[in-house]
Parts: structure tokens; sequence; C-alpha cells
């Protein structure tokens, strides 16, 4: 893991489909060349216009440095600075590392010569990070603005509101990292820590690094969902650390408006785990703030196994009205009709279900099962 001035960024894994054998191998290395074109809104410690110049890292690795130019009255400074790194498909800087491993910018001021001074002091003003994802999708070369990020301490931190500070940043290769079949068959799971909640004192900044553990539930086949945790950036899909790390943030977090997905993976788990009361009282906090098919889908469920069949169908009502093409909606009112004696519906809910592809094999298998029972509910019968 990466942690560049308390700013951390972590990715998810990489899986790519083999070229096939008629197509021309590529190269294994390949030069990727970054051009730092302009900074906007920089703000030095001494003054408005100092001298900056921009450093680019990646892998670990110091790419070099640009020359060291002044910045306008505006702000603005044009750096032009161009750089690369070496691709290589066996070694360091691989796929991999494009998939996971930004590249850092660092915008650092030089400072005025003091009386008696020897050796010139520098100080960092901000850091950047530029993503590398998009040479995973097949493009030879993108331009991208990136917010500059102030470090502790820096001037930019005061910036006035509407400033804007960033580099326009310019990436490039000569041919695609990719194969037209890796293209075609491979499978990039995109994974972004975009904020945390409730991060406990000690985790500063200018402290030491520290241990972390974020999960969330990704789609690997149709609807059905893979629960995925990553701690310390390694995945092992742990569900009770997954289910620990949801209940601490939410017993400290209660606007559900924005951590919405923390409910909704959090009452999966539970109905996965069978604790059918939590499930309910966890998807009713969403509904209250942010309700959606899928808060209402939840709450149904769990009333639905807890065999409070009123309550699962007013719930499955609300979702359906939000969203009336969701299969899984429809194959639980199928069964809540069932249970209730209505042929008619039950049969009509099973009919949209299974024309919406319904996924979910092992509730596909109930419904037959409560089908068969009862003796109606399959207009096939």
């Amino acid at each position: 893991m990466a942690v560049v001035s308390g700013q951390a960024s972590k990715r998810g894994s990489l899986t790519l489909a083999l070229p096939s054998a008629t197509e021309p191998p590529l190269s294994p290395t390949k030069p990727v060349q970054i051009t730092v074109l302009e900074a906007r809104d920089l703000k030095g410690v001494k003054g408005d216009s100092p001298v900056t110049y921009v450093r680019a890292e990646y892998n670990g690795v110091i790419l070099g440095d640009s020359l060291k130019i002044d910045v306008s009255s505006d702000g603005t400074v044009k750096y032009n600075f161009t750089t690369s790194f070496e691709y290589n498909s066996d070694g360091p800087n691989n796929l991999d590392d494009i998939a996971h491993k930004p590249l850092f910018l660092t915008v650092i001021e030089v400072l005025p010569k003091e009386k008696k001074q020897k050796e010139e002091k520098t100080v960092a003003l901000g850091q950047a990070v530029v993503d590398l994802l998009p040479l995973l999708e097949g493009k030879c070369s993108f331009r991208s603005t990136v917010p500059l990020h102030p470090v502790p301490g820096s001037p930019l931190e005061s910036l006035r509101p509407d400033a804007k500070c960033g580099l326009e940043v310019a990436v490039s290769i000569q041919e695609s990292l990719l194969s037209v079949s890796q293209l075609a068959g491979g499978n990039l799971l995109r994974v972004t820590l975009e904020a945390a909640y409730s991060v406990p004192e000690v985790f500063v900044p200018t402290g030491p690094q520290q241990n972390y553990m974020v999960c969330l539930q990704v789609p690997t086949v149709g609807e059905k969902e893979y629960p995925l945790a990553f701690k310390n950036g390694i995945l092992n899909g742990n569900l009770s650390e997954a289910k620990e790390c949801y209940e601490r943030t939410i017993s400290f977090v209660t606007d559900a408006s924005e951590i919405h997905f923390v409910y909704l993976r959090l009452g999966s788990i539970y109905l996965k785990e069978k604790e059918y009361d939590k499930a309910k009282g966890t998807y009713m906090l969403a509904c209250k703030k942010s309700s959606s098919c899928l808060t209402w889908l939840g709450v149904g469920i769990a009333c639905y196994r807890l065999k409070e069949i009123a309550e699962a169908e007013d719930a499955l009502s609300e979702a359906n009205a939000l969203n009336n093409n969701n299969a899984e909606v429809w194959a639980y009112l199928a069964l809540v009709c069932m249970q209730g004696g209505r042929q008619l519906e039950a049969e009509q809910s099973y009919k949209y279900a299974i024309k919406l592809e319904l996924k979910n094999e092992e509730l596909l298998q109930e419904i037959h099962e409560v089908q068969r029972m009862v003796g109606f509910g399959n207009p096939s019968f």
C-alpha cells in the first residue's frame, strides 16, 4: 500500500484472458510516457509567485524532476515536463502494478537562499495521484486534470474556496498493453476506497502507516454477489470480518443517505447468516433515510423468513413500485401469494420472475418446492 501525505490509493485484482495462438505476440517491454503539462492555482510559502518544480515517482522509483520555473501571478505554471518508465510484462512495472499502483507527482517549492546558506532548501507543496487504469482499457493515450492535494502545513490548504489546484497530465504508450483477445475476454475488477468513517484519532497523516480493512460485495455471475474483504490490501473474503467492519461503521454514522451501500451490504450478510431480525432492522434504517427497491426488497426477504407474511408483502410491494423489473422482487411476491393461497397472483408473479430471467438458482428451486407443496403457482401445471 502506498500512503502519500494522508492520501491512499488501492486497487483490486486483475484477471486477463491469454492471447490466442493466432495473435502476434506483444512486446514484453514498452515505454510509458508521462508529460506534466501545467499546474493551476499554485501558492507558495514565500509569496504568490514561487519557484517550483514537479517530481514524478512510480512504483517506489523517482523518474525525474522538471526544470525550476516561476509561477505566474495567476497561479499557473507550464512545466511541459516529460519522463517515462519501462513497462515489463515479466518483471517490475507489470500489468498487476499498472492495475493498482498509481503515478505520484509532487510539486516542490524552492525557497530563496538566506545569508550564509550553502545548500538550497525546498518544501513540498502538494501531491497528485494519476490513475493508470485507462491503459488496461485499451487506450494508448489519455489526458486528465488531477487535483493537487496539499501536504500538512502547505499554503495550498488556505486557497480561496473557488480555487481548483491541480495538474494537467498526459500519458501515452506506442502500442496497447493488451491484445485484442485480452481486451475482449478480460475482466477488470476496479475497487476504489472513496472515504473512511469513524477513523481513530491515531490515524494522522504525519504518524506511522496504519493497518486497515475494507469490504464490499460485487456481482460475479448475473445478480449473484460474492463478498470480498480487503485487509491491508489483501483479498481474503472473510465474511465475519466484513460484518464487524460494517457494524462498527453504522454504530458511528447514522445518515443512511451517505452510507446507503453499507446498510445494503450488512443487511445482505445478515440474510446470508440467517440473522433475519438484524437484517430487517438494518434494511429499515436505510429505508427511513434513503429508500430504494433494494432496501425494501431486503425488508421483504427478512420479513418472509420471519414468517411475517403481511409485512413482507407490504415491503415487496414498495420495492416493486420503485422498480418493477427486479426479478427477485417478483419471485418473493410469488412465494408470499402462494403462502396466502392466491393462485392467480402467485402465477402472475412467477411468470414475471421467469420473464425477467431470475438468476438466483436457490430461490428458484425454493419456489418450485413450494409450488409442488401447495399444488399451484406454476401455469404449466
